[in-house]
Parts: structure tokens; C-alpha cells; sequence
């Protein structure tokens, strides 16, 4: 199938569809409007036009598997499932040692992993590329898949059993050597069934469908060289595990041993079944398995956009602006805000478009908010470029006093000695009665001193706080410093 890109993000393939514009767009150009609590009460909203975007096929944004491999081995590392996938191991490692309560603890163990691993085909095969979390829902609930991919598992090894006695037998009839290489065609065979099996039993939840050796050829045949391909990759990763025991056997402890084989074999397992899961999801419409667009389409392309108003003026003005028209921009964000803009990537985008189309006026007014949003996220560094921006434009220009204040500490930790001096003293002087004044002059006799290496204008600046606040918290401080500055002086 071709795939239809976004109008606006030619390389992001779009899901959303507007007949009134012809254009398409992806999950970071929608609009969308919550209807109610769940996503599929959500609507799509062209961002030109306003009127409802048809979806298309979901099939639109699944990329091929081999495409994306080292975002594979990657998905297990969140907190989360690397605490989980440690702990396991760990008491994997614990209950080694060959007994009977061992034994049943080990198969409870691999059981959680299992159940887990199930999750994580679903979850993927859903669209949702996110790993499930770590809950009793997860872990806990319809146990009993487990126990059919144990039976899978058994009949797997019946057959392989089976076969080796069958092909043995006609050994003594055909030869060793024809013999042994029919048994080798019928493991290859199996091994090349079993992931079929797994698809068919997590997508059916039915053991007896999934042993039924009919539908998962026909699945195997219906993903065509996907499905090899992915046979490919399975046997590496779950040949990995054996593989680094073997390796690290003469240099590490039992002990330790044990738990690396462990831990890998989990992180190889979650990596594998989200492959399987993944697989799936792109040939879901090959094999019949529905995806629900409206539920998971914002899953699939990873890092999409969240769902609130904010968004959707942003995704709006942002389309303006690719066709060149920043002065429309600026006022759908105007008209849609009425100024009050909370969202701080929206209000860094209205400021650059106030600045580009002069308005210097709205651009001071709204630069008073924006700089506390930038404080507030700790974006400190460009909050001091705003702040000189605004400046420039009106030499009156301040901020709110605690911001301002936040400002000047900013340029004096950042090393600019000059611009911090200048705004400790707008702070000063545009606000005479805040309770950081007194404060405000002592950092500003330290830069004095530490940094433009004037102890005069250190002192000056001292004798004067003591004057005006002389009962003020700081002045023991202040005395302190400036006999220090005396004694060296």
C-alpha cells in the first residue's frame, strides 16, 4: 500500500485526512476535541478548516519491522521493567538450587515472566509501543494463558520426541545420515511453526486453534517473508542467553552466573515477544487481527502530541506559519487565548511571532508571562534572552519583581556580571517595598566584588543596604563581608 504523508511533516506518514483542504496530517497536526474520558469519544478536527478529518487505514503508519530493530532492543529499558526484570532475576538466582520447592518457585517465576511476556505482545500487537506496566492486572489476572503456552510448549517437545523416534526408526531402513537429516527437517519445521503458534494462541486466546497446524501455516503463509524474517531474528534472540552463560562461565561465580543467564533471559524474552507483537501490528489486516484506530493510533508513532486546547491552536498556527502567513498566526493565537496561555511551547511560539511581525507592544505584555513560564520550567537560559529581547525593545520593560529577581541571579551564576548588575538594580529600583530588596543589594555588592573586582563599589553598595535596612536579617552578613572586603582592602 503507498503511503500518504503528512502535508506538513513530508517524512511523518499522516492518519487524518481532510476532503475540504485535500491535505493529510499526523498525530503532531490534528486537532483534537475530548468528547468525554474515553479516547474514543475524542474528535479529529482539520486544523485549517475546523471540520471533521476522515482517518485513514492505521496500516498508513506501521513501518516494516526491520526498519526499526534497535528500537527493539531498546524497549525494555524503563525503570519500571528493568526493577522488574533485576528482582526477578534475582529470585530466579535465589531459588537455583535443585529441590522440589525450588522447582515449583523457579516455574511460578517464569510464569510472571510469561504473563508478562504475553502482555507485551498484546500491548504491541495493539499499537501501543509503550511496555505495560507492572501491576496485579498484568502479572496476576488470566493466569491461565500461561498455562497454554506451557502446553504449547509441551506439545512442541512431544513432537520433537516423537519425531526422533520416528525418524530413527526409519534410519535403520534409509540410512543414519538420511535418517538424522529428516529429523533435522522435522526441528526446523517445528521451530519454524512455533512462533506461528504463539501469534495464533495470543491473538485467539485458543490452545486447540493454535495446535492446529492448518491455520498457523496458513498464518505464516498469509505474513509471507516477514514471518522468515522474523524467524531470523527470533533464533538469535533465543540462542543469546546460553550464549553469554557460556561465555562468562570461566570468569564469573555460579552465583553470578546465574543471574546474568537469568536476567538476559528476561530482557531477551520481553524483546522477543515485542517483535512478535509488533509483527503482528503490521500485517494485522493480512491475518485479519484489528487494530481500533481511534483507540491506539496515537500509540503507534511514538512521542505524539497530548490531547488538549493548547495543542490545537499550536497545530493550527503552526500550519499558518508553514505557508508563510505569521501575522494570521499570531492572531488565531490571540483570538483563541485571549492571551491567557499556560502551555509553554504555545507561548514560545506566540512570542517568536509577535517578534517577527513587530509587535512589539503584545510582545512585551505577553513576555511577562512567558518569562514566568520559562522560570517556572527551569528553561533559566532562555528566560535571560527574552528578558534582554524585551529590554532592547523598551528600556522600562519588567517583569514581575520575583521573576526579575530570578533573572539577575541567573546572568550572575551564568557569568555575565554586566547584564546582572543592571537587572538586580531594575529590581531595586522598580520595586523598592519587596522583601528580596535587601537580598537583592548583597548579591549585587558579591558580583562587585567577586566578579567585576571593584571593592569600592562592593563597599558602596554594602554601607548603603546597612543605611536603609539596617535591622533587615542580612546586615550581620553584610558586615561580615564588607570587613572581610576592608581587611583585604
Amino acid at each position: 500500500m503507498e503511503k500518504t504523508y503528512c502535508s506538513y511533516h513530508p517524512t511523518k506518514p499522516a492518519l487524518w485526512h481532510c476532503e475540504g483542504c485535500d491535505a493529510a496530517f499526523c498525530p503532531d497536526c490534528i486537532t483534537r476535541r475530548d468528547l468525554g474520558s474515553h479516547r474514543k469519544n475524542t474528535l479529529y478536527l482539520c486544523p485549517k478548516c475546523g471540520s471533521s478529518a476522515s482517518s485513514l487505514p492505521v496500516q498508513n503508519l506501521i513501518e516494516p519491522f526491520w526498519n526499526r530493530l534497535p528500537r527493539f532492543f531498546v524497549y525494555p529499558f524503563t525503570t519500571t521493567v528493568v526493577v522488574f526484570m533485576l528482582v526477578l532475576s534475582l529470585f530466579i538466582t535465589l531459588f537455583s538450587s535443585p529441590s522440589l520447592v525450588s522447582g515449583i518457585i523457579q516455574l511460578l517465576l517464569f510464569g510472571v515472566l510469561l504473563k508478562y511476556c504475553f502482555a507485551v505482545l498484546r500491548q504491541t500487537a495493539r499499537g501501543n509501543m509503550n511496555p505495560p506496566d507492572i501491576d496485579e492486572h498484568t502479572i496476576a489476572d488470566d493466569f491461565i494463558v500461561v498455562a497454554k503456552y506451557w502446553l504449547l510448549g509441551v506439545v512442541f517437545i512431544a513432537a520433537g520426541l516423537l519425531s526422533l523416534a520416528v525418524c530413527t526408526r526409519l534410519s535403520l531402513e534409509i540410512g543414519f545420515a538420511a535418517g538424522m537429516g529428516l529429523f533435522a527437517a522435522c526441528i526446523v519445521a517445528l521451530l519454524l511453526l512455533l512462533p506461528a503458534e504463539v501469534i495464533v494462541l495470543a491473538t485467539s486466546g485458543r490452545l486447540l486453534r493454535a495446535l492446529n497446524p492448518a491455520v498457523s501455516v496458513r498464518m505464516a503463509v498469509r505474513m509471507g517473508s516477514s514471518y522468515l524474517l522474523m524467524n531470523f531474528f527470533l533464533i538469535f534472540l533465543y540462542l543469546a542467553p546460553g550464549t553469554l552463560a557460556y561465555l562468562l562461565r570461566p570468569f564469573s561465580p555460579g552465583f553470578v552466573t546465574t543471574f546474568l543467564l537469568a536476567l538476559a533471559n528476561c530482557y531477551y524474552s520481553i524483546v522477543a515477544h515485542h517483535l512478535m507483537g509488533y509483527v503482528i501490528l503490521q500485517n494485522h489486516d493480512t491475518i485479519g487481527y484489528d487494530v481500533d484506530i481511534e483507540e491506539q493510533n496515537a500509540c503507534i508513532v511514538e512521542g505524539s502530541s497530548p490531547d488538549d486546547v493548547s495543542r490545537g491552536v499550536l497545530n493550527a498556527a503552526n500550519i499558518l506559519i508553514k505557508e508563510g502567513k505569521h501575522s494570521e498566526a499570531a492572531d488565531l493565537i490571540r483570538q483563541e487565548t485571549h492571551g491567557d496561555i499556560t502551555d509553554l511551547e504555545l507561548a514560545g511560539r506566540y512570542h517568536q511571532l509577535l517578534k517577527l511581525t513587530r509587535q512589539d507592544r503584545d510582545m512585551l505584555e505577553h513576555a511577562k508571562r512567558y518569562l514566568e513560564l520559562l522560570t517556572k520550567a527551569g528553561r533559566i537560559e532562555t528566560a535571560r534572552t527574552v528578558y534582554l529581547e524585551c529590554v532592547a525593545a523598551d528600556p522600562s520593560f519588567n517583569p514581575r519583581p520575583q521573576i526579575l529577581f530570578k533573572i539577575a541571579r541567573s546572568f550572575s551564576e551564568g557569568g555575565n556580571s554586566r547584564a546582572a548588575l543592571e537587572a538586580y538594580n531594575r529590581f531595586i529600583q522598580s520595586s523598592p517595598d519587596d522583601p528580596l530588596v535587601p537580598k537583592a543589594y548583597f548579591l549585587a555588592a558579591n558580583v562587585f566584588y567577586e566578579k567585576m573586582l571593584s571593592p569600592e563599589k562592593a563597599v558602596k553598595t554594602l554601607k548603603r543596604l546597612m543605611q536603609k535596612f539596617p535591622d533587615n536579617e542580612i546586615i550581620p552578613y553584610a558586615k561580615k563581608f564588607l570587613g572581610r572586603i576592608e581587611q583585604h582592602g
